[in-house]
């Protein structure tokens, strides 16, 4: 599963296509933090979102796609299922993040009193659990919607389901996370450095987040007896 992973990217050119969608996103993101709070900022923070918009679409298109090598990017395309991709990944997680956001604030504002430790240790570990139950089903929920081109497909069970309980599945769904973990880290040399490190980098993370998205796909496909 990995090692196909790590070939996949360097089977075709949009490695390079997805590393200039994150130098956009650099790029966009750096001239709109020194414009705030000015309407100067509005331009380079539409650049922003419209890359990362169709970043996201295209790495849910990789969810998908059953060819060897990485499709080819499609920006108006990947921007349209990067609308759908985000809304469905904000419906699954928004409730989960706040609920674990407000039990840890709570037990902040406590100043850690000593009657509080045994409940906060219950309620992080159900909030956490919550959390992570619902970005686990999350990837499943994008397949399935990018599939059918079809959002209620998110929410559907007997498409979202099956998949969950496959080790396959399991085993994908920890590698490929695991691996936009470290991705991000060079993106985010990417935004703050303009050097030719900082095009290197995005290059480097481009091709984790490729990774990623292609163990997804591998362990998904399994689970679904592909």
């Amino acid at each position: 599963m990995l090692i196909d992973a790590l070939r996949y990217p360097t089977s075709g050119t949009s490695t390079v296509a997805v590393a200039g969608l994150v130098v956009a996103i650099a790029i966009g993101y750096r001239y709109t933090a020194a414009f705030v709070p000015s309407i100067a900022a509005l331009l380079p923070g539409t650049v922003t979102a419209i890359a990362a918009i169709a970043l996201v679409g295209y790495l849910s298109q990789v969810l998908v796609d059953e060819s060897d090598s990485p499709p080819h990017i499609d920006v108006s395309r990947s921007f349209r299922i990067g609308c759908k991709s985000i809304a469905i990944t904000a419906a699954y997680l928004v409730v989960p993040v706040a609920v674990l956001v407000t039990t840890i604030g709570s037990f902040a504002q406590t100043g850690g009193d000593a009657g509080v430790p045994a409940f906060f240790l219950i309620s992080s570990t159900a909030a956490l659990f919550f959390f992570l139950s619902s970005a686990y089903a999350l990837p499943a929920a994008l397949a399935a919607a990018t599939q059918t081109e079809s959002v209620r497909a998110a929410f559907d069970r007997e498409r979202v389901g099956p998949p969950l309980t496959d080790l396959s599945y399991v085993t994908g769904w920890i590698t490929g996370f695991t691996l936009f973990g470290i991705g991000f880290v060079p993106v985010s040399v990417t935004i703050d450095s303009g050097t030719v490190a900082g095009l290197l980098a995005a290059l480097f993370g481009g091709y984790l987040l490729l990774v990623g998205s292609r163990v997804i796909h591998t362990g998904y496909r399994r689970a679904m007896g592909r």
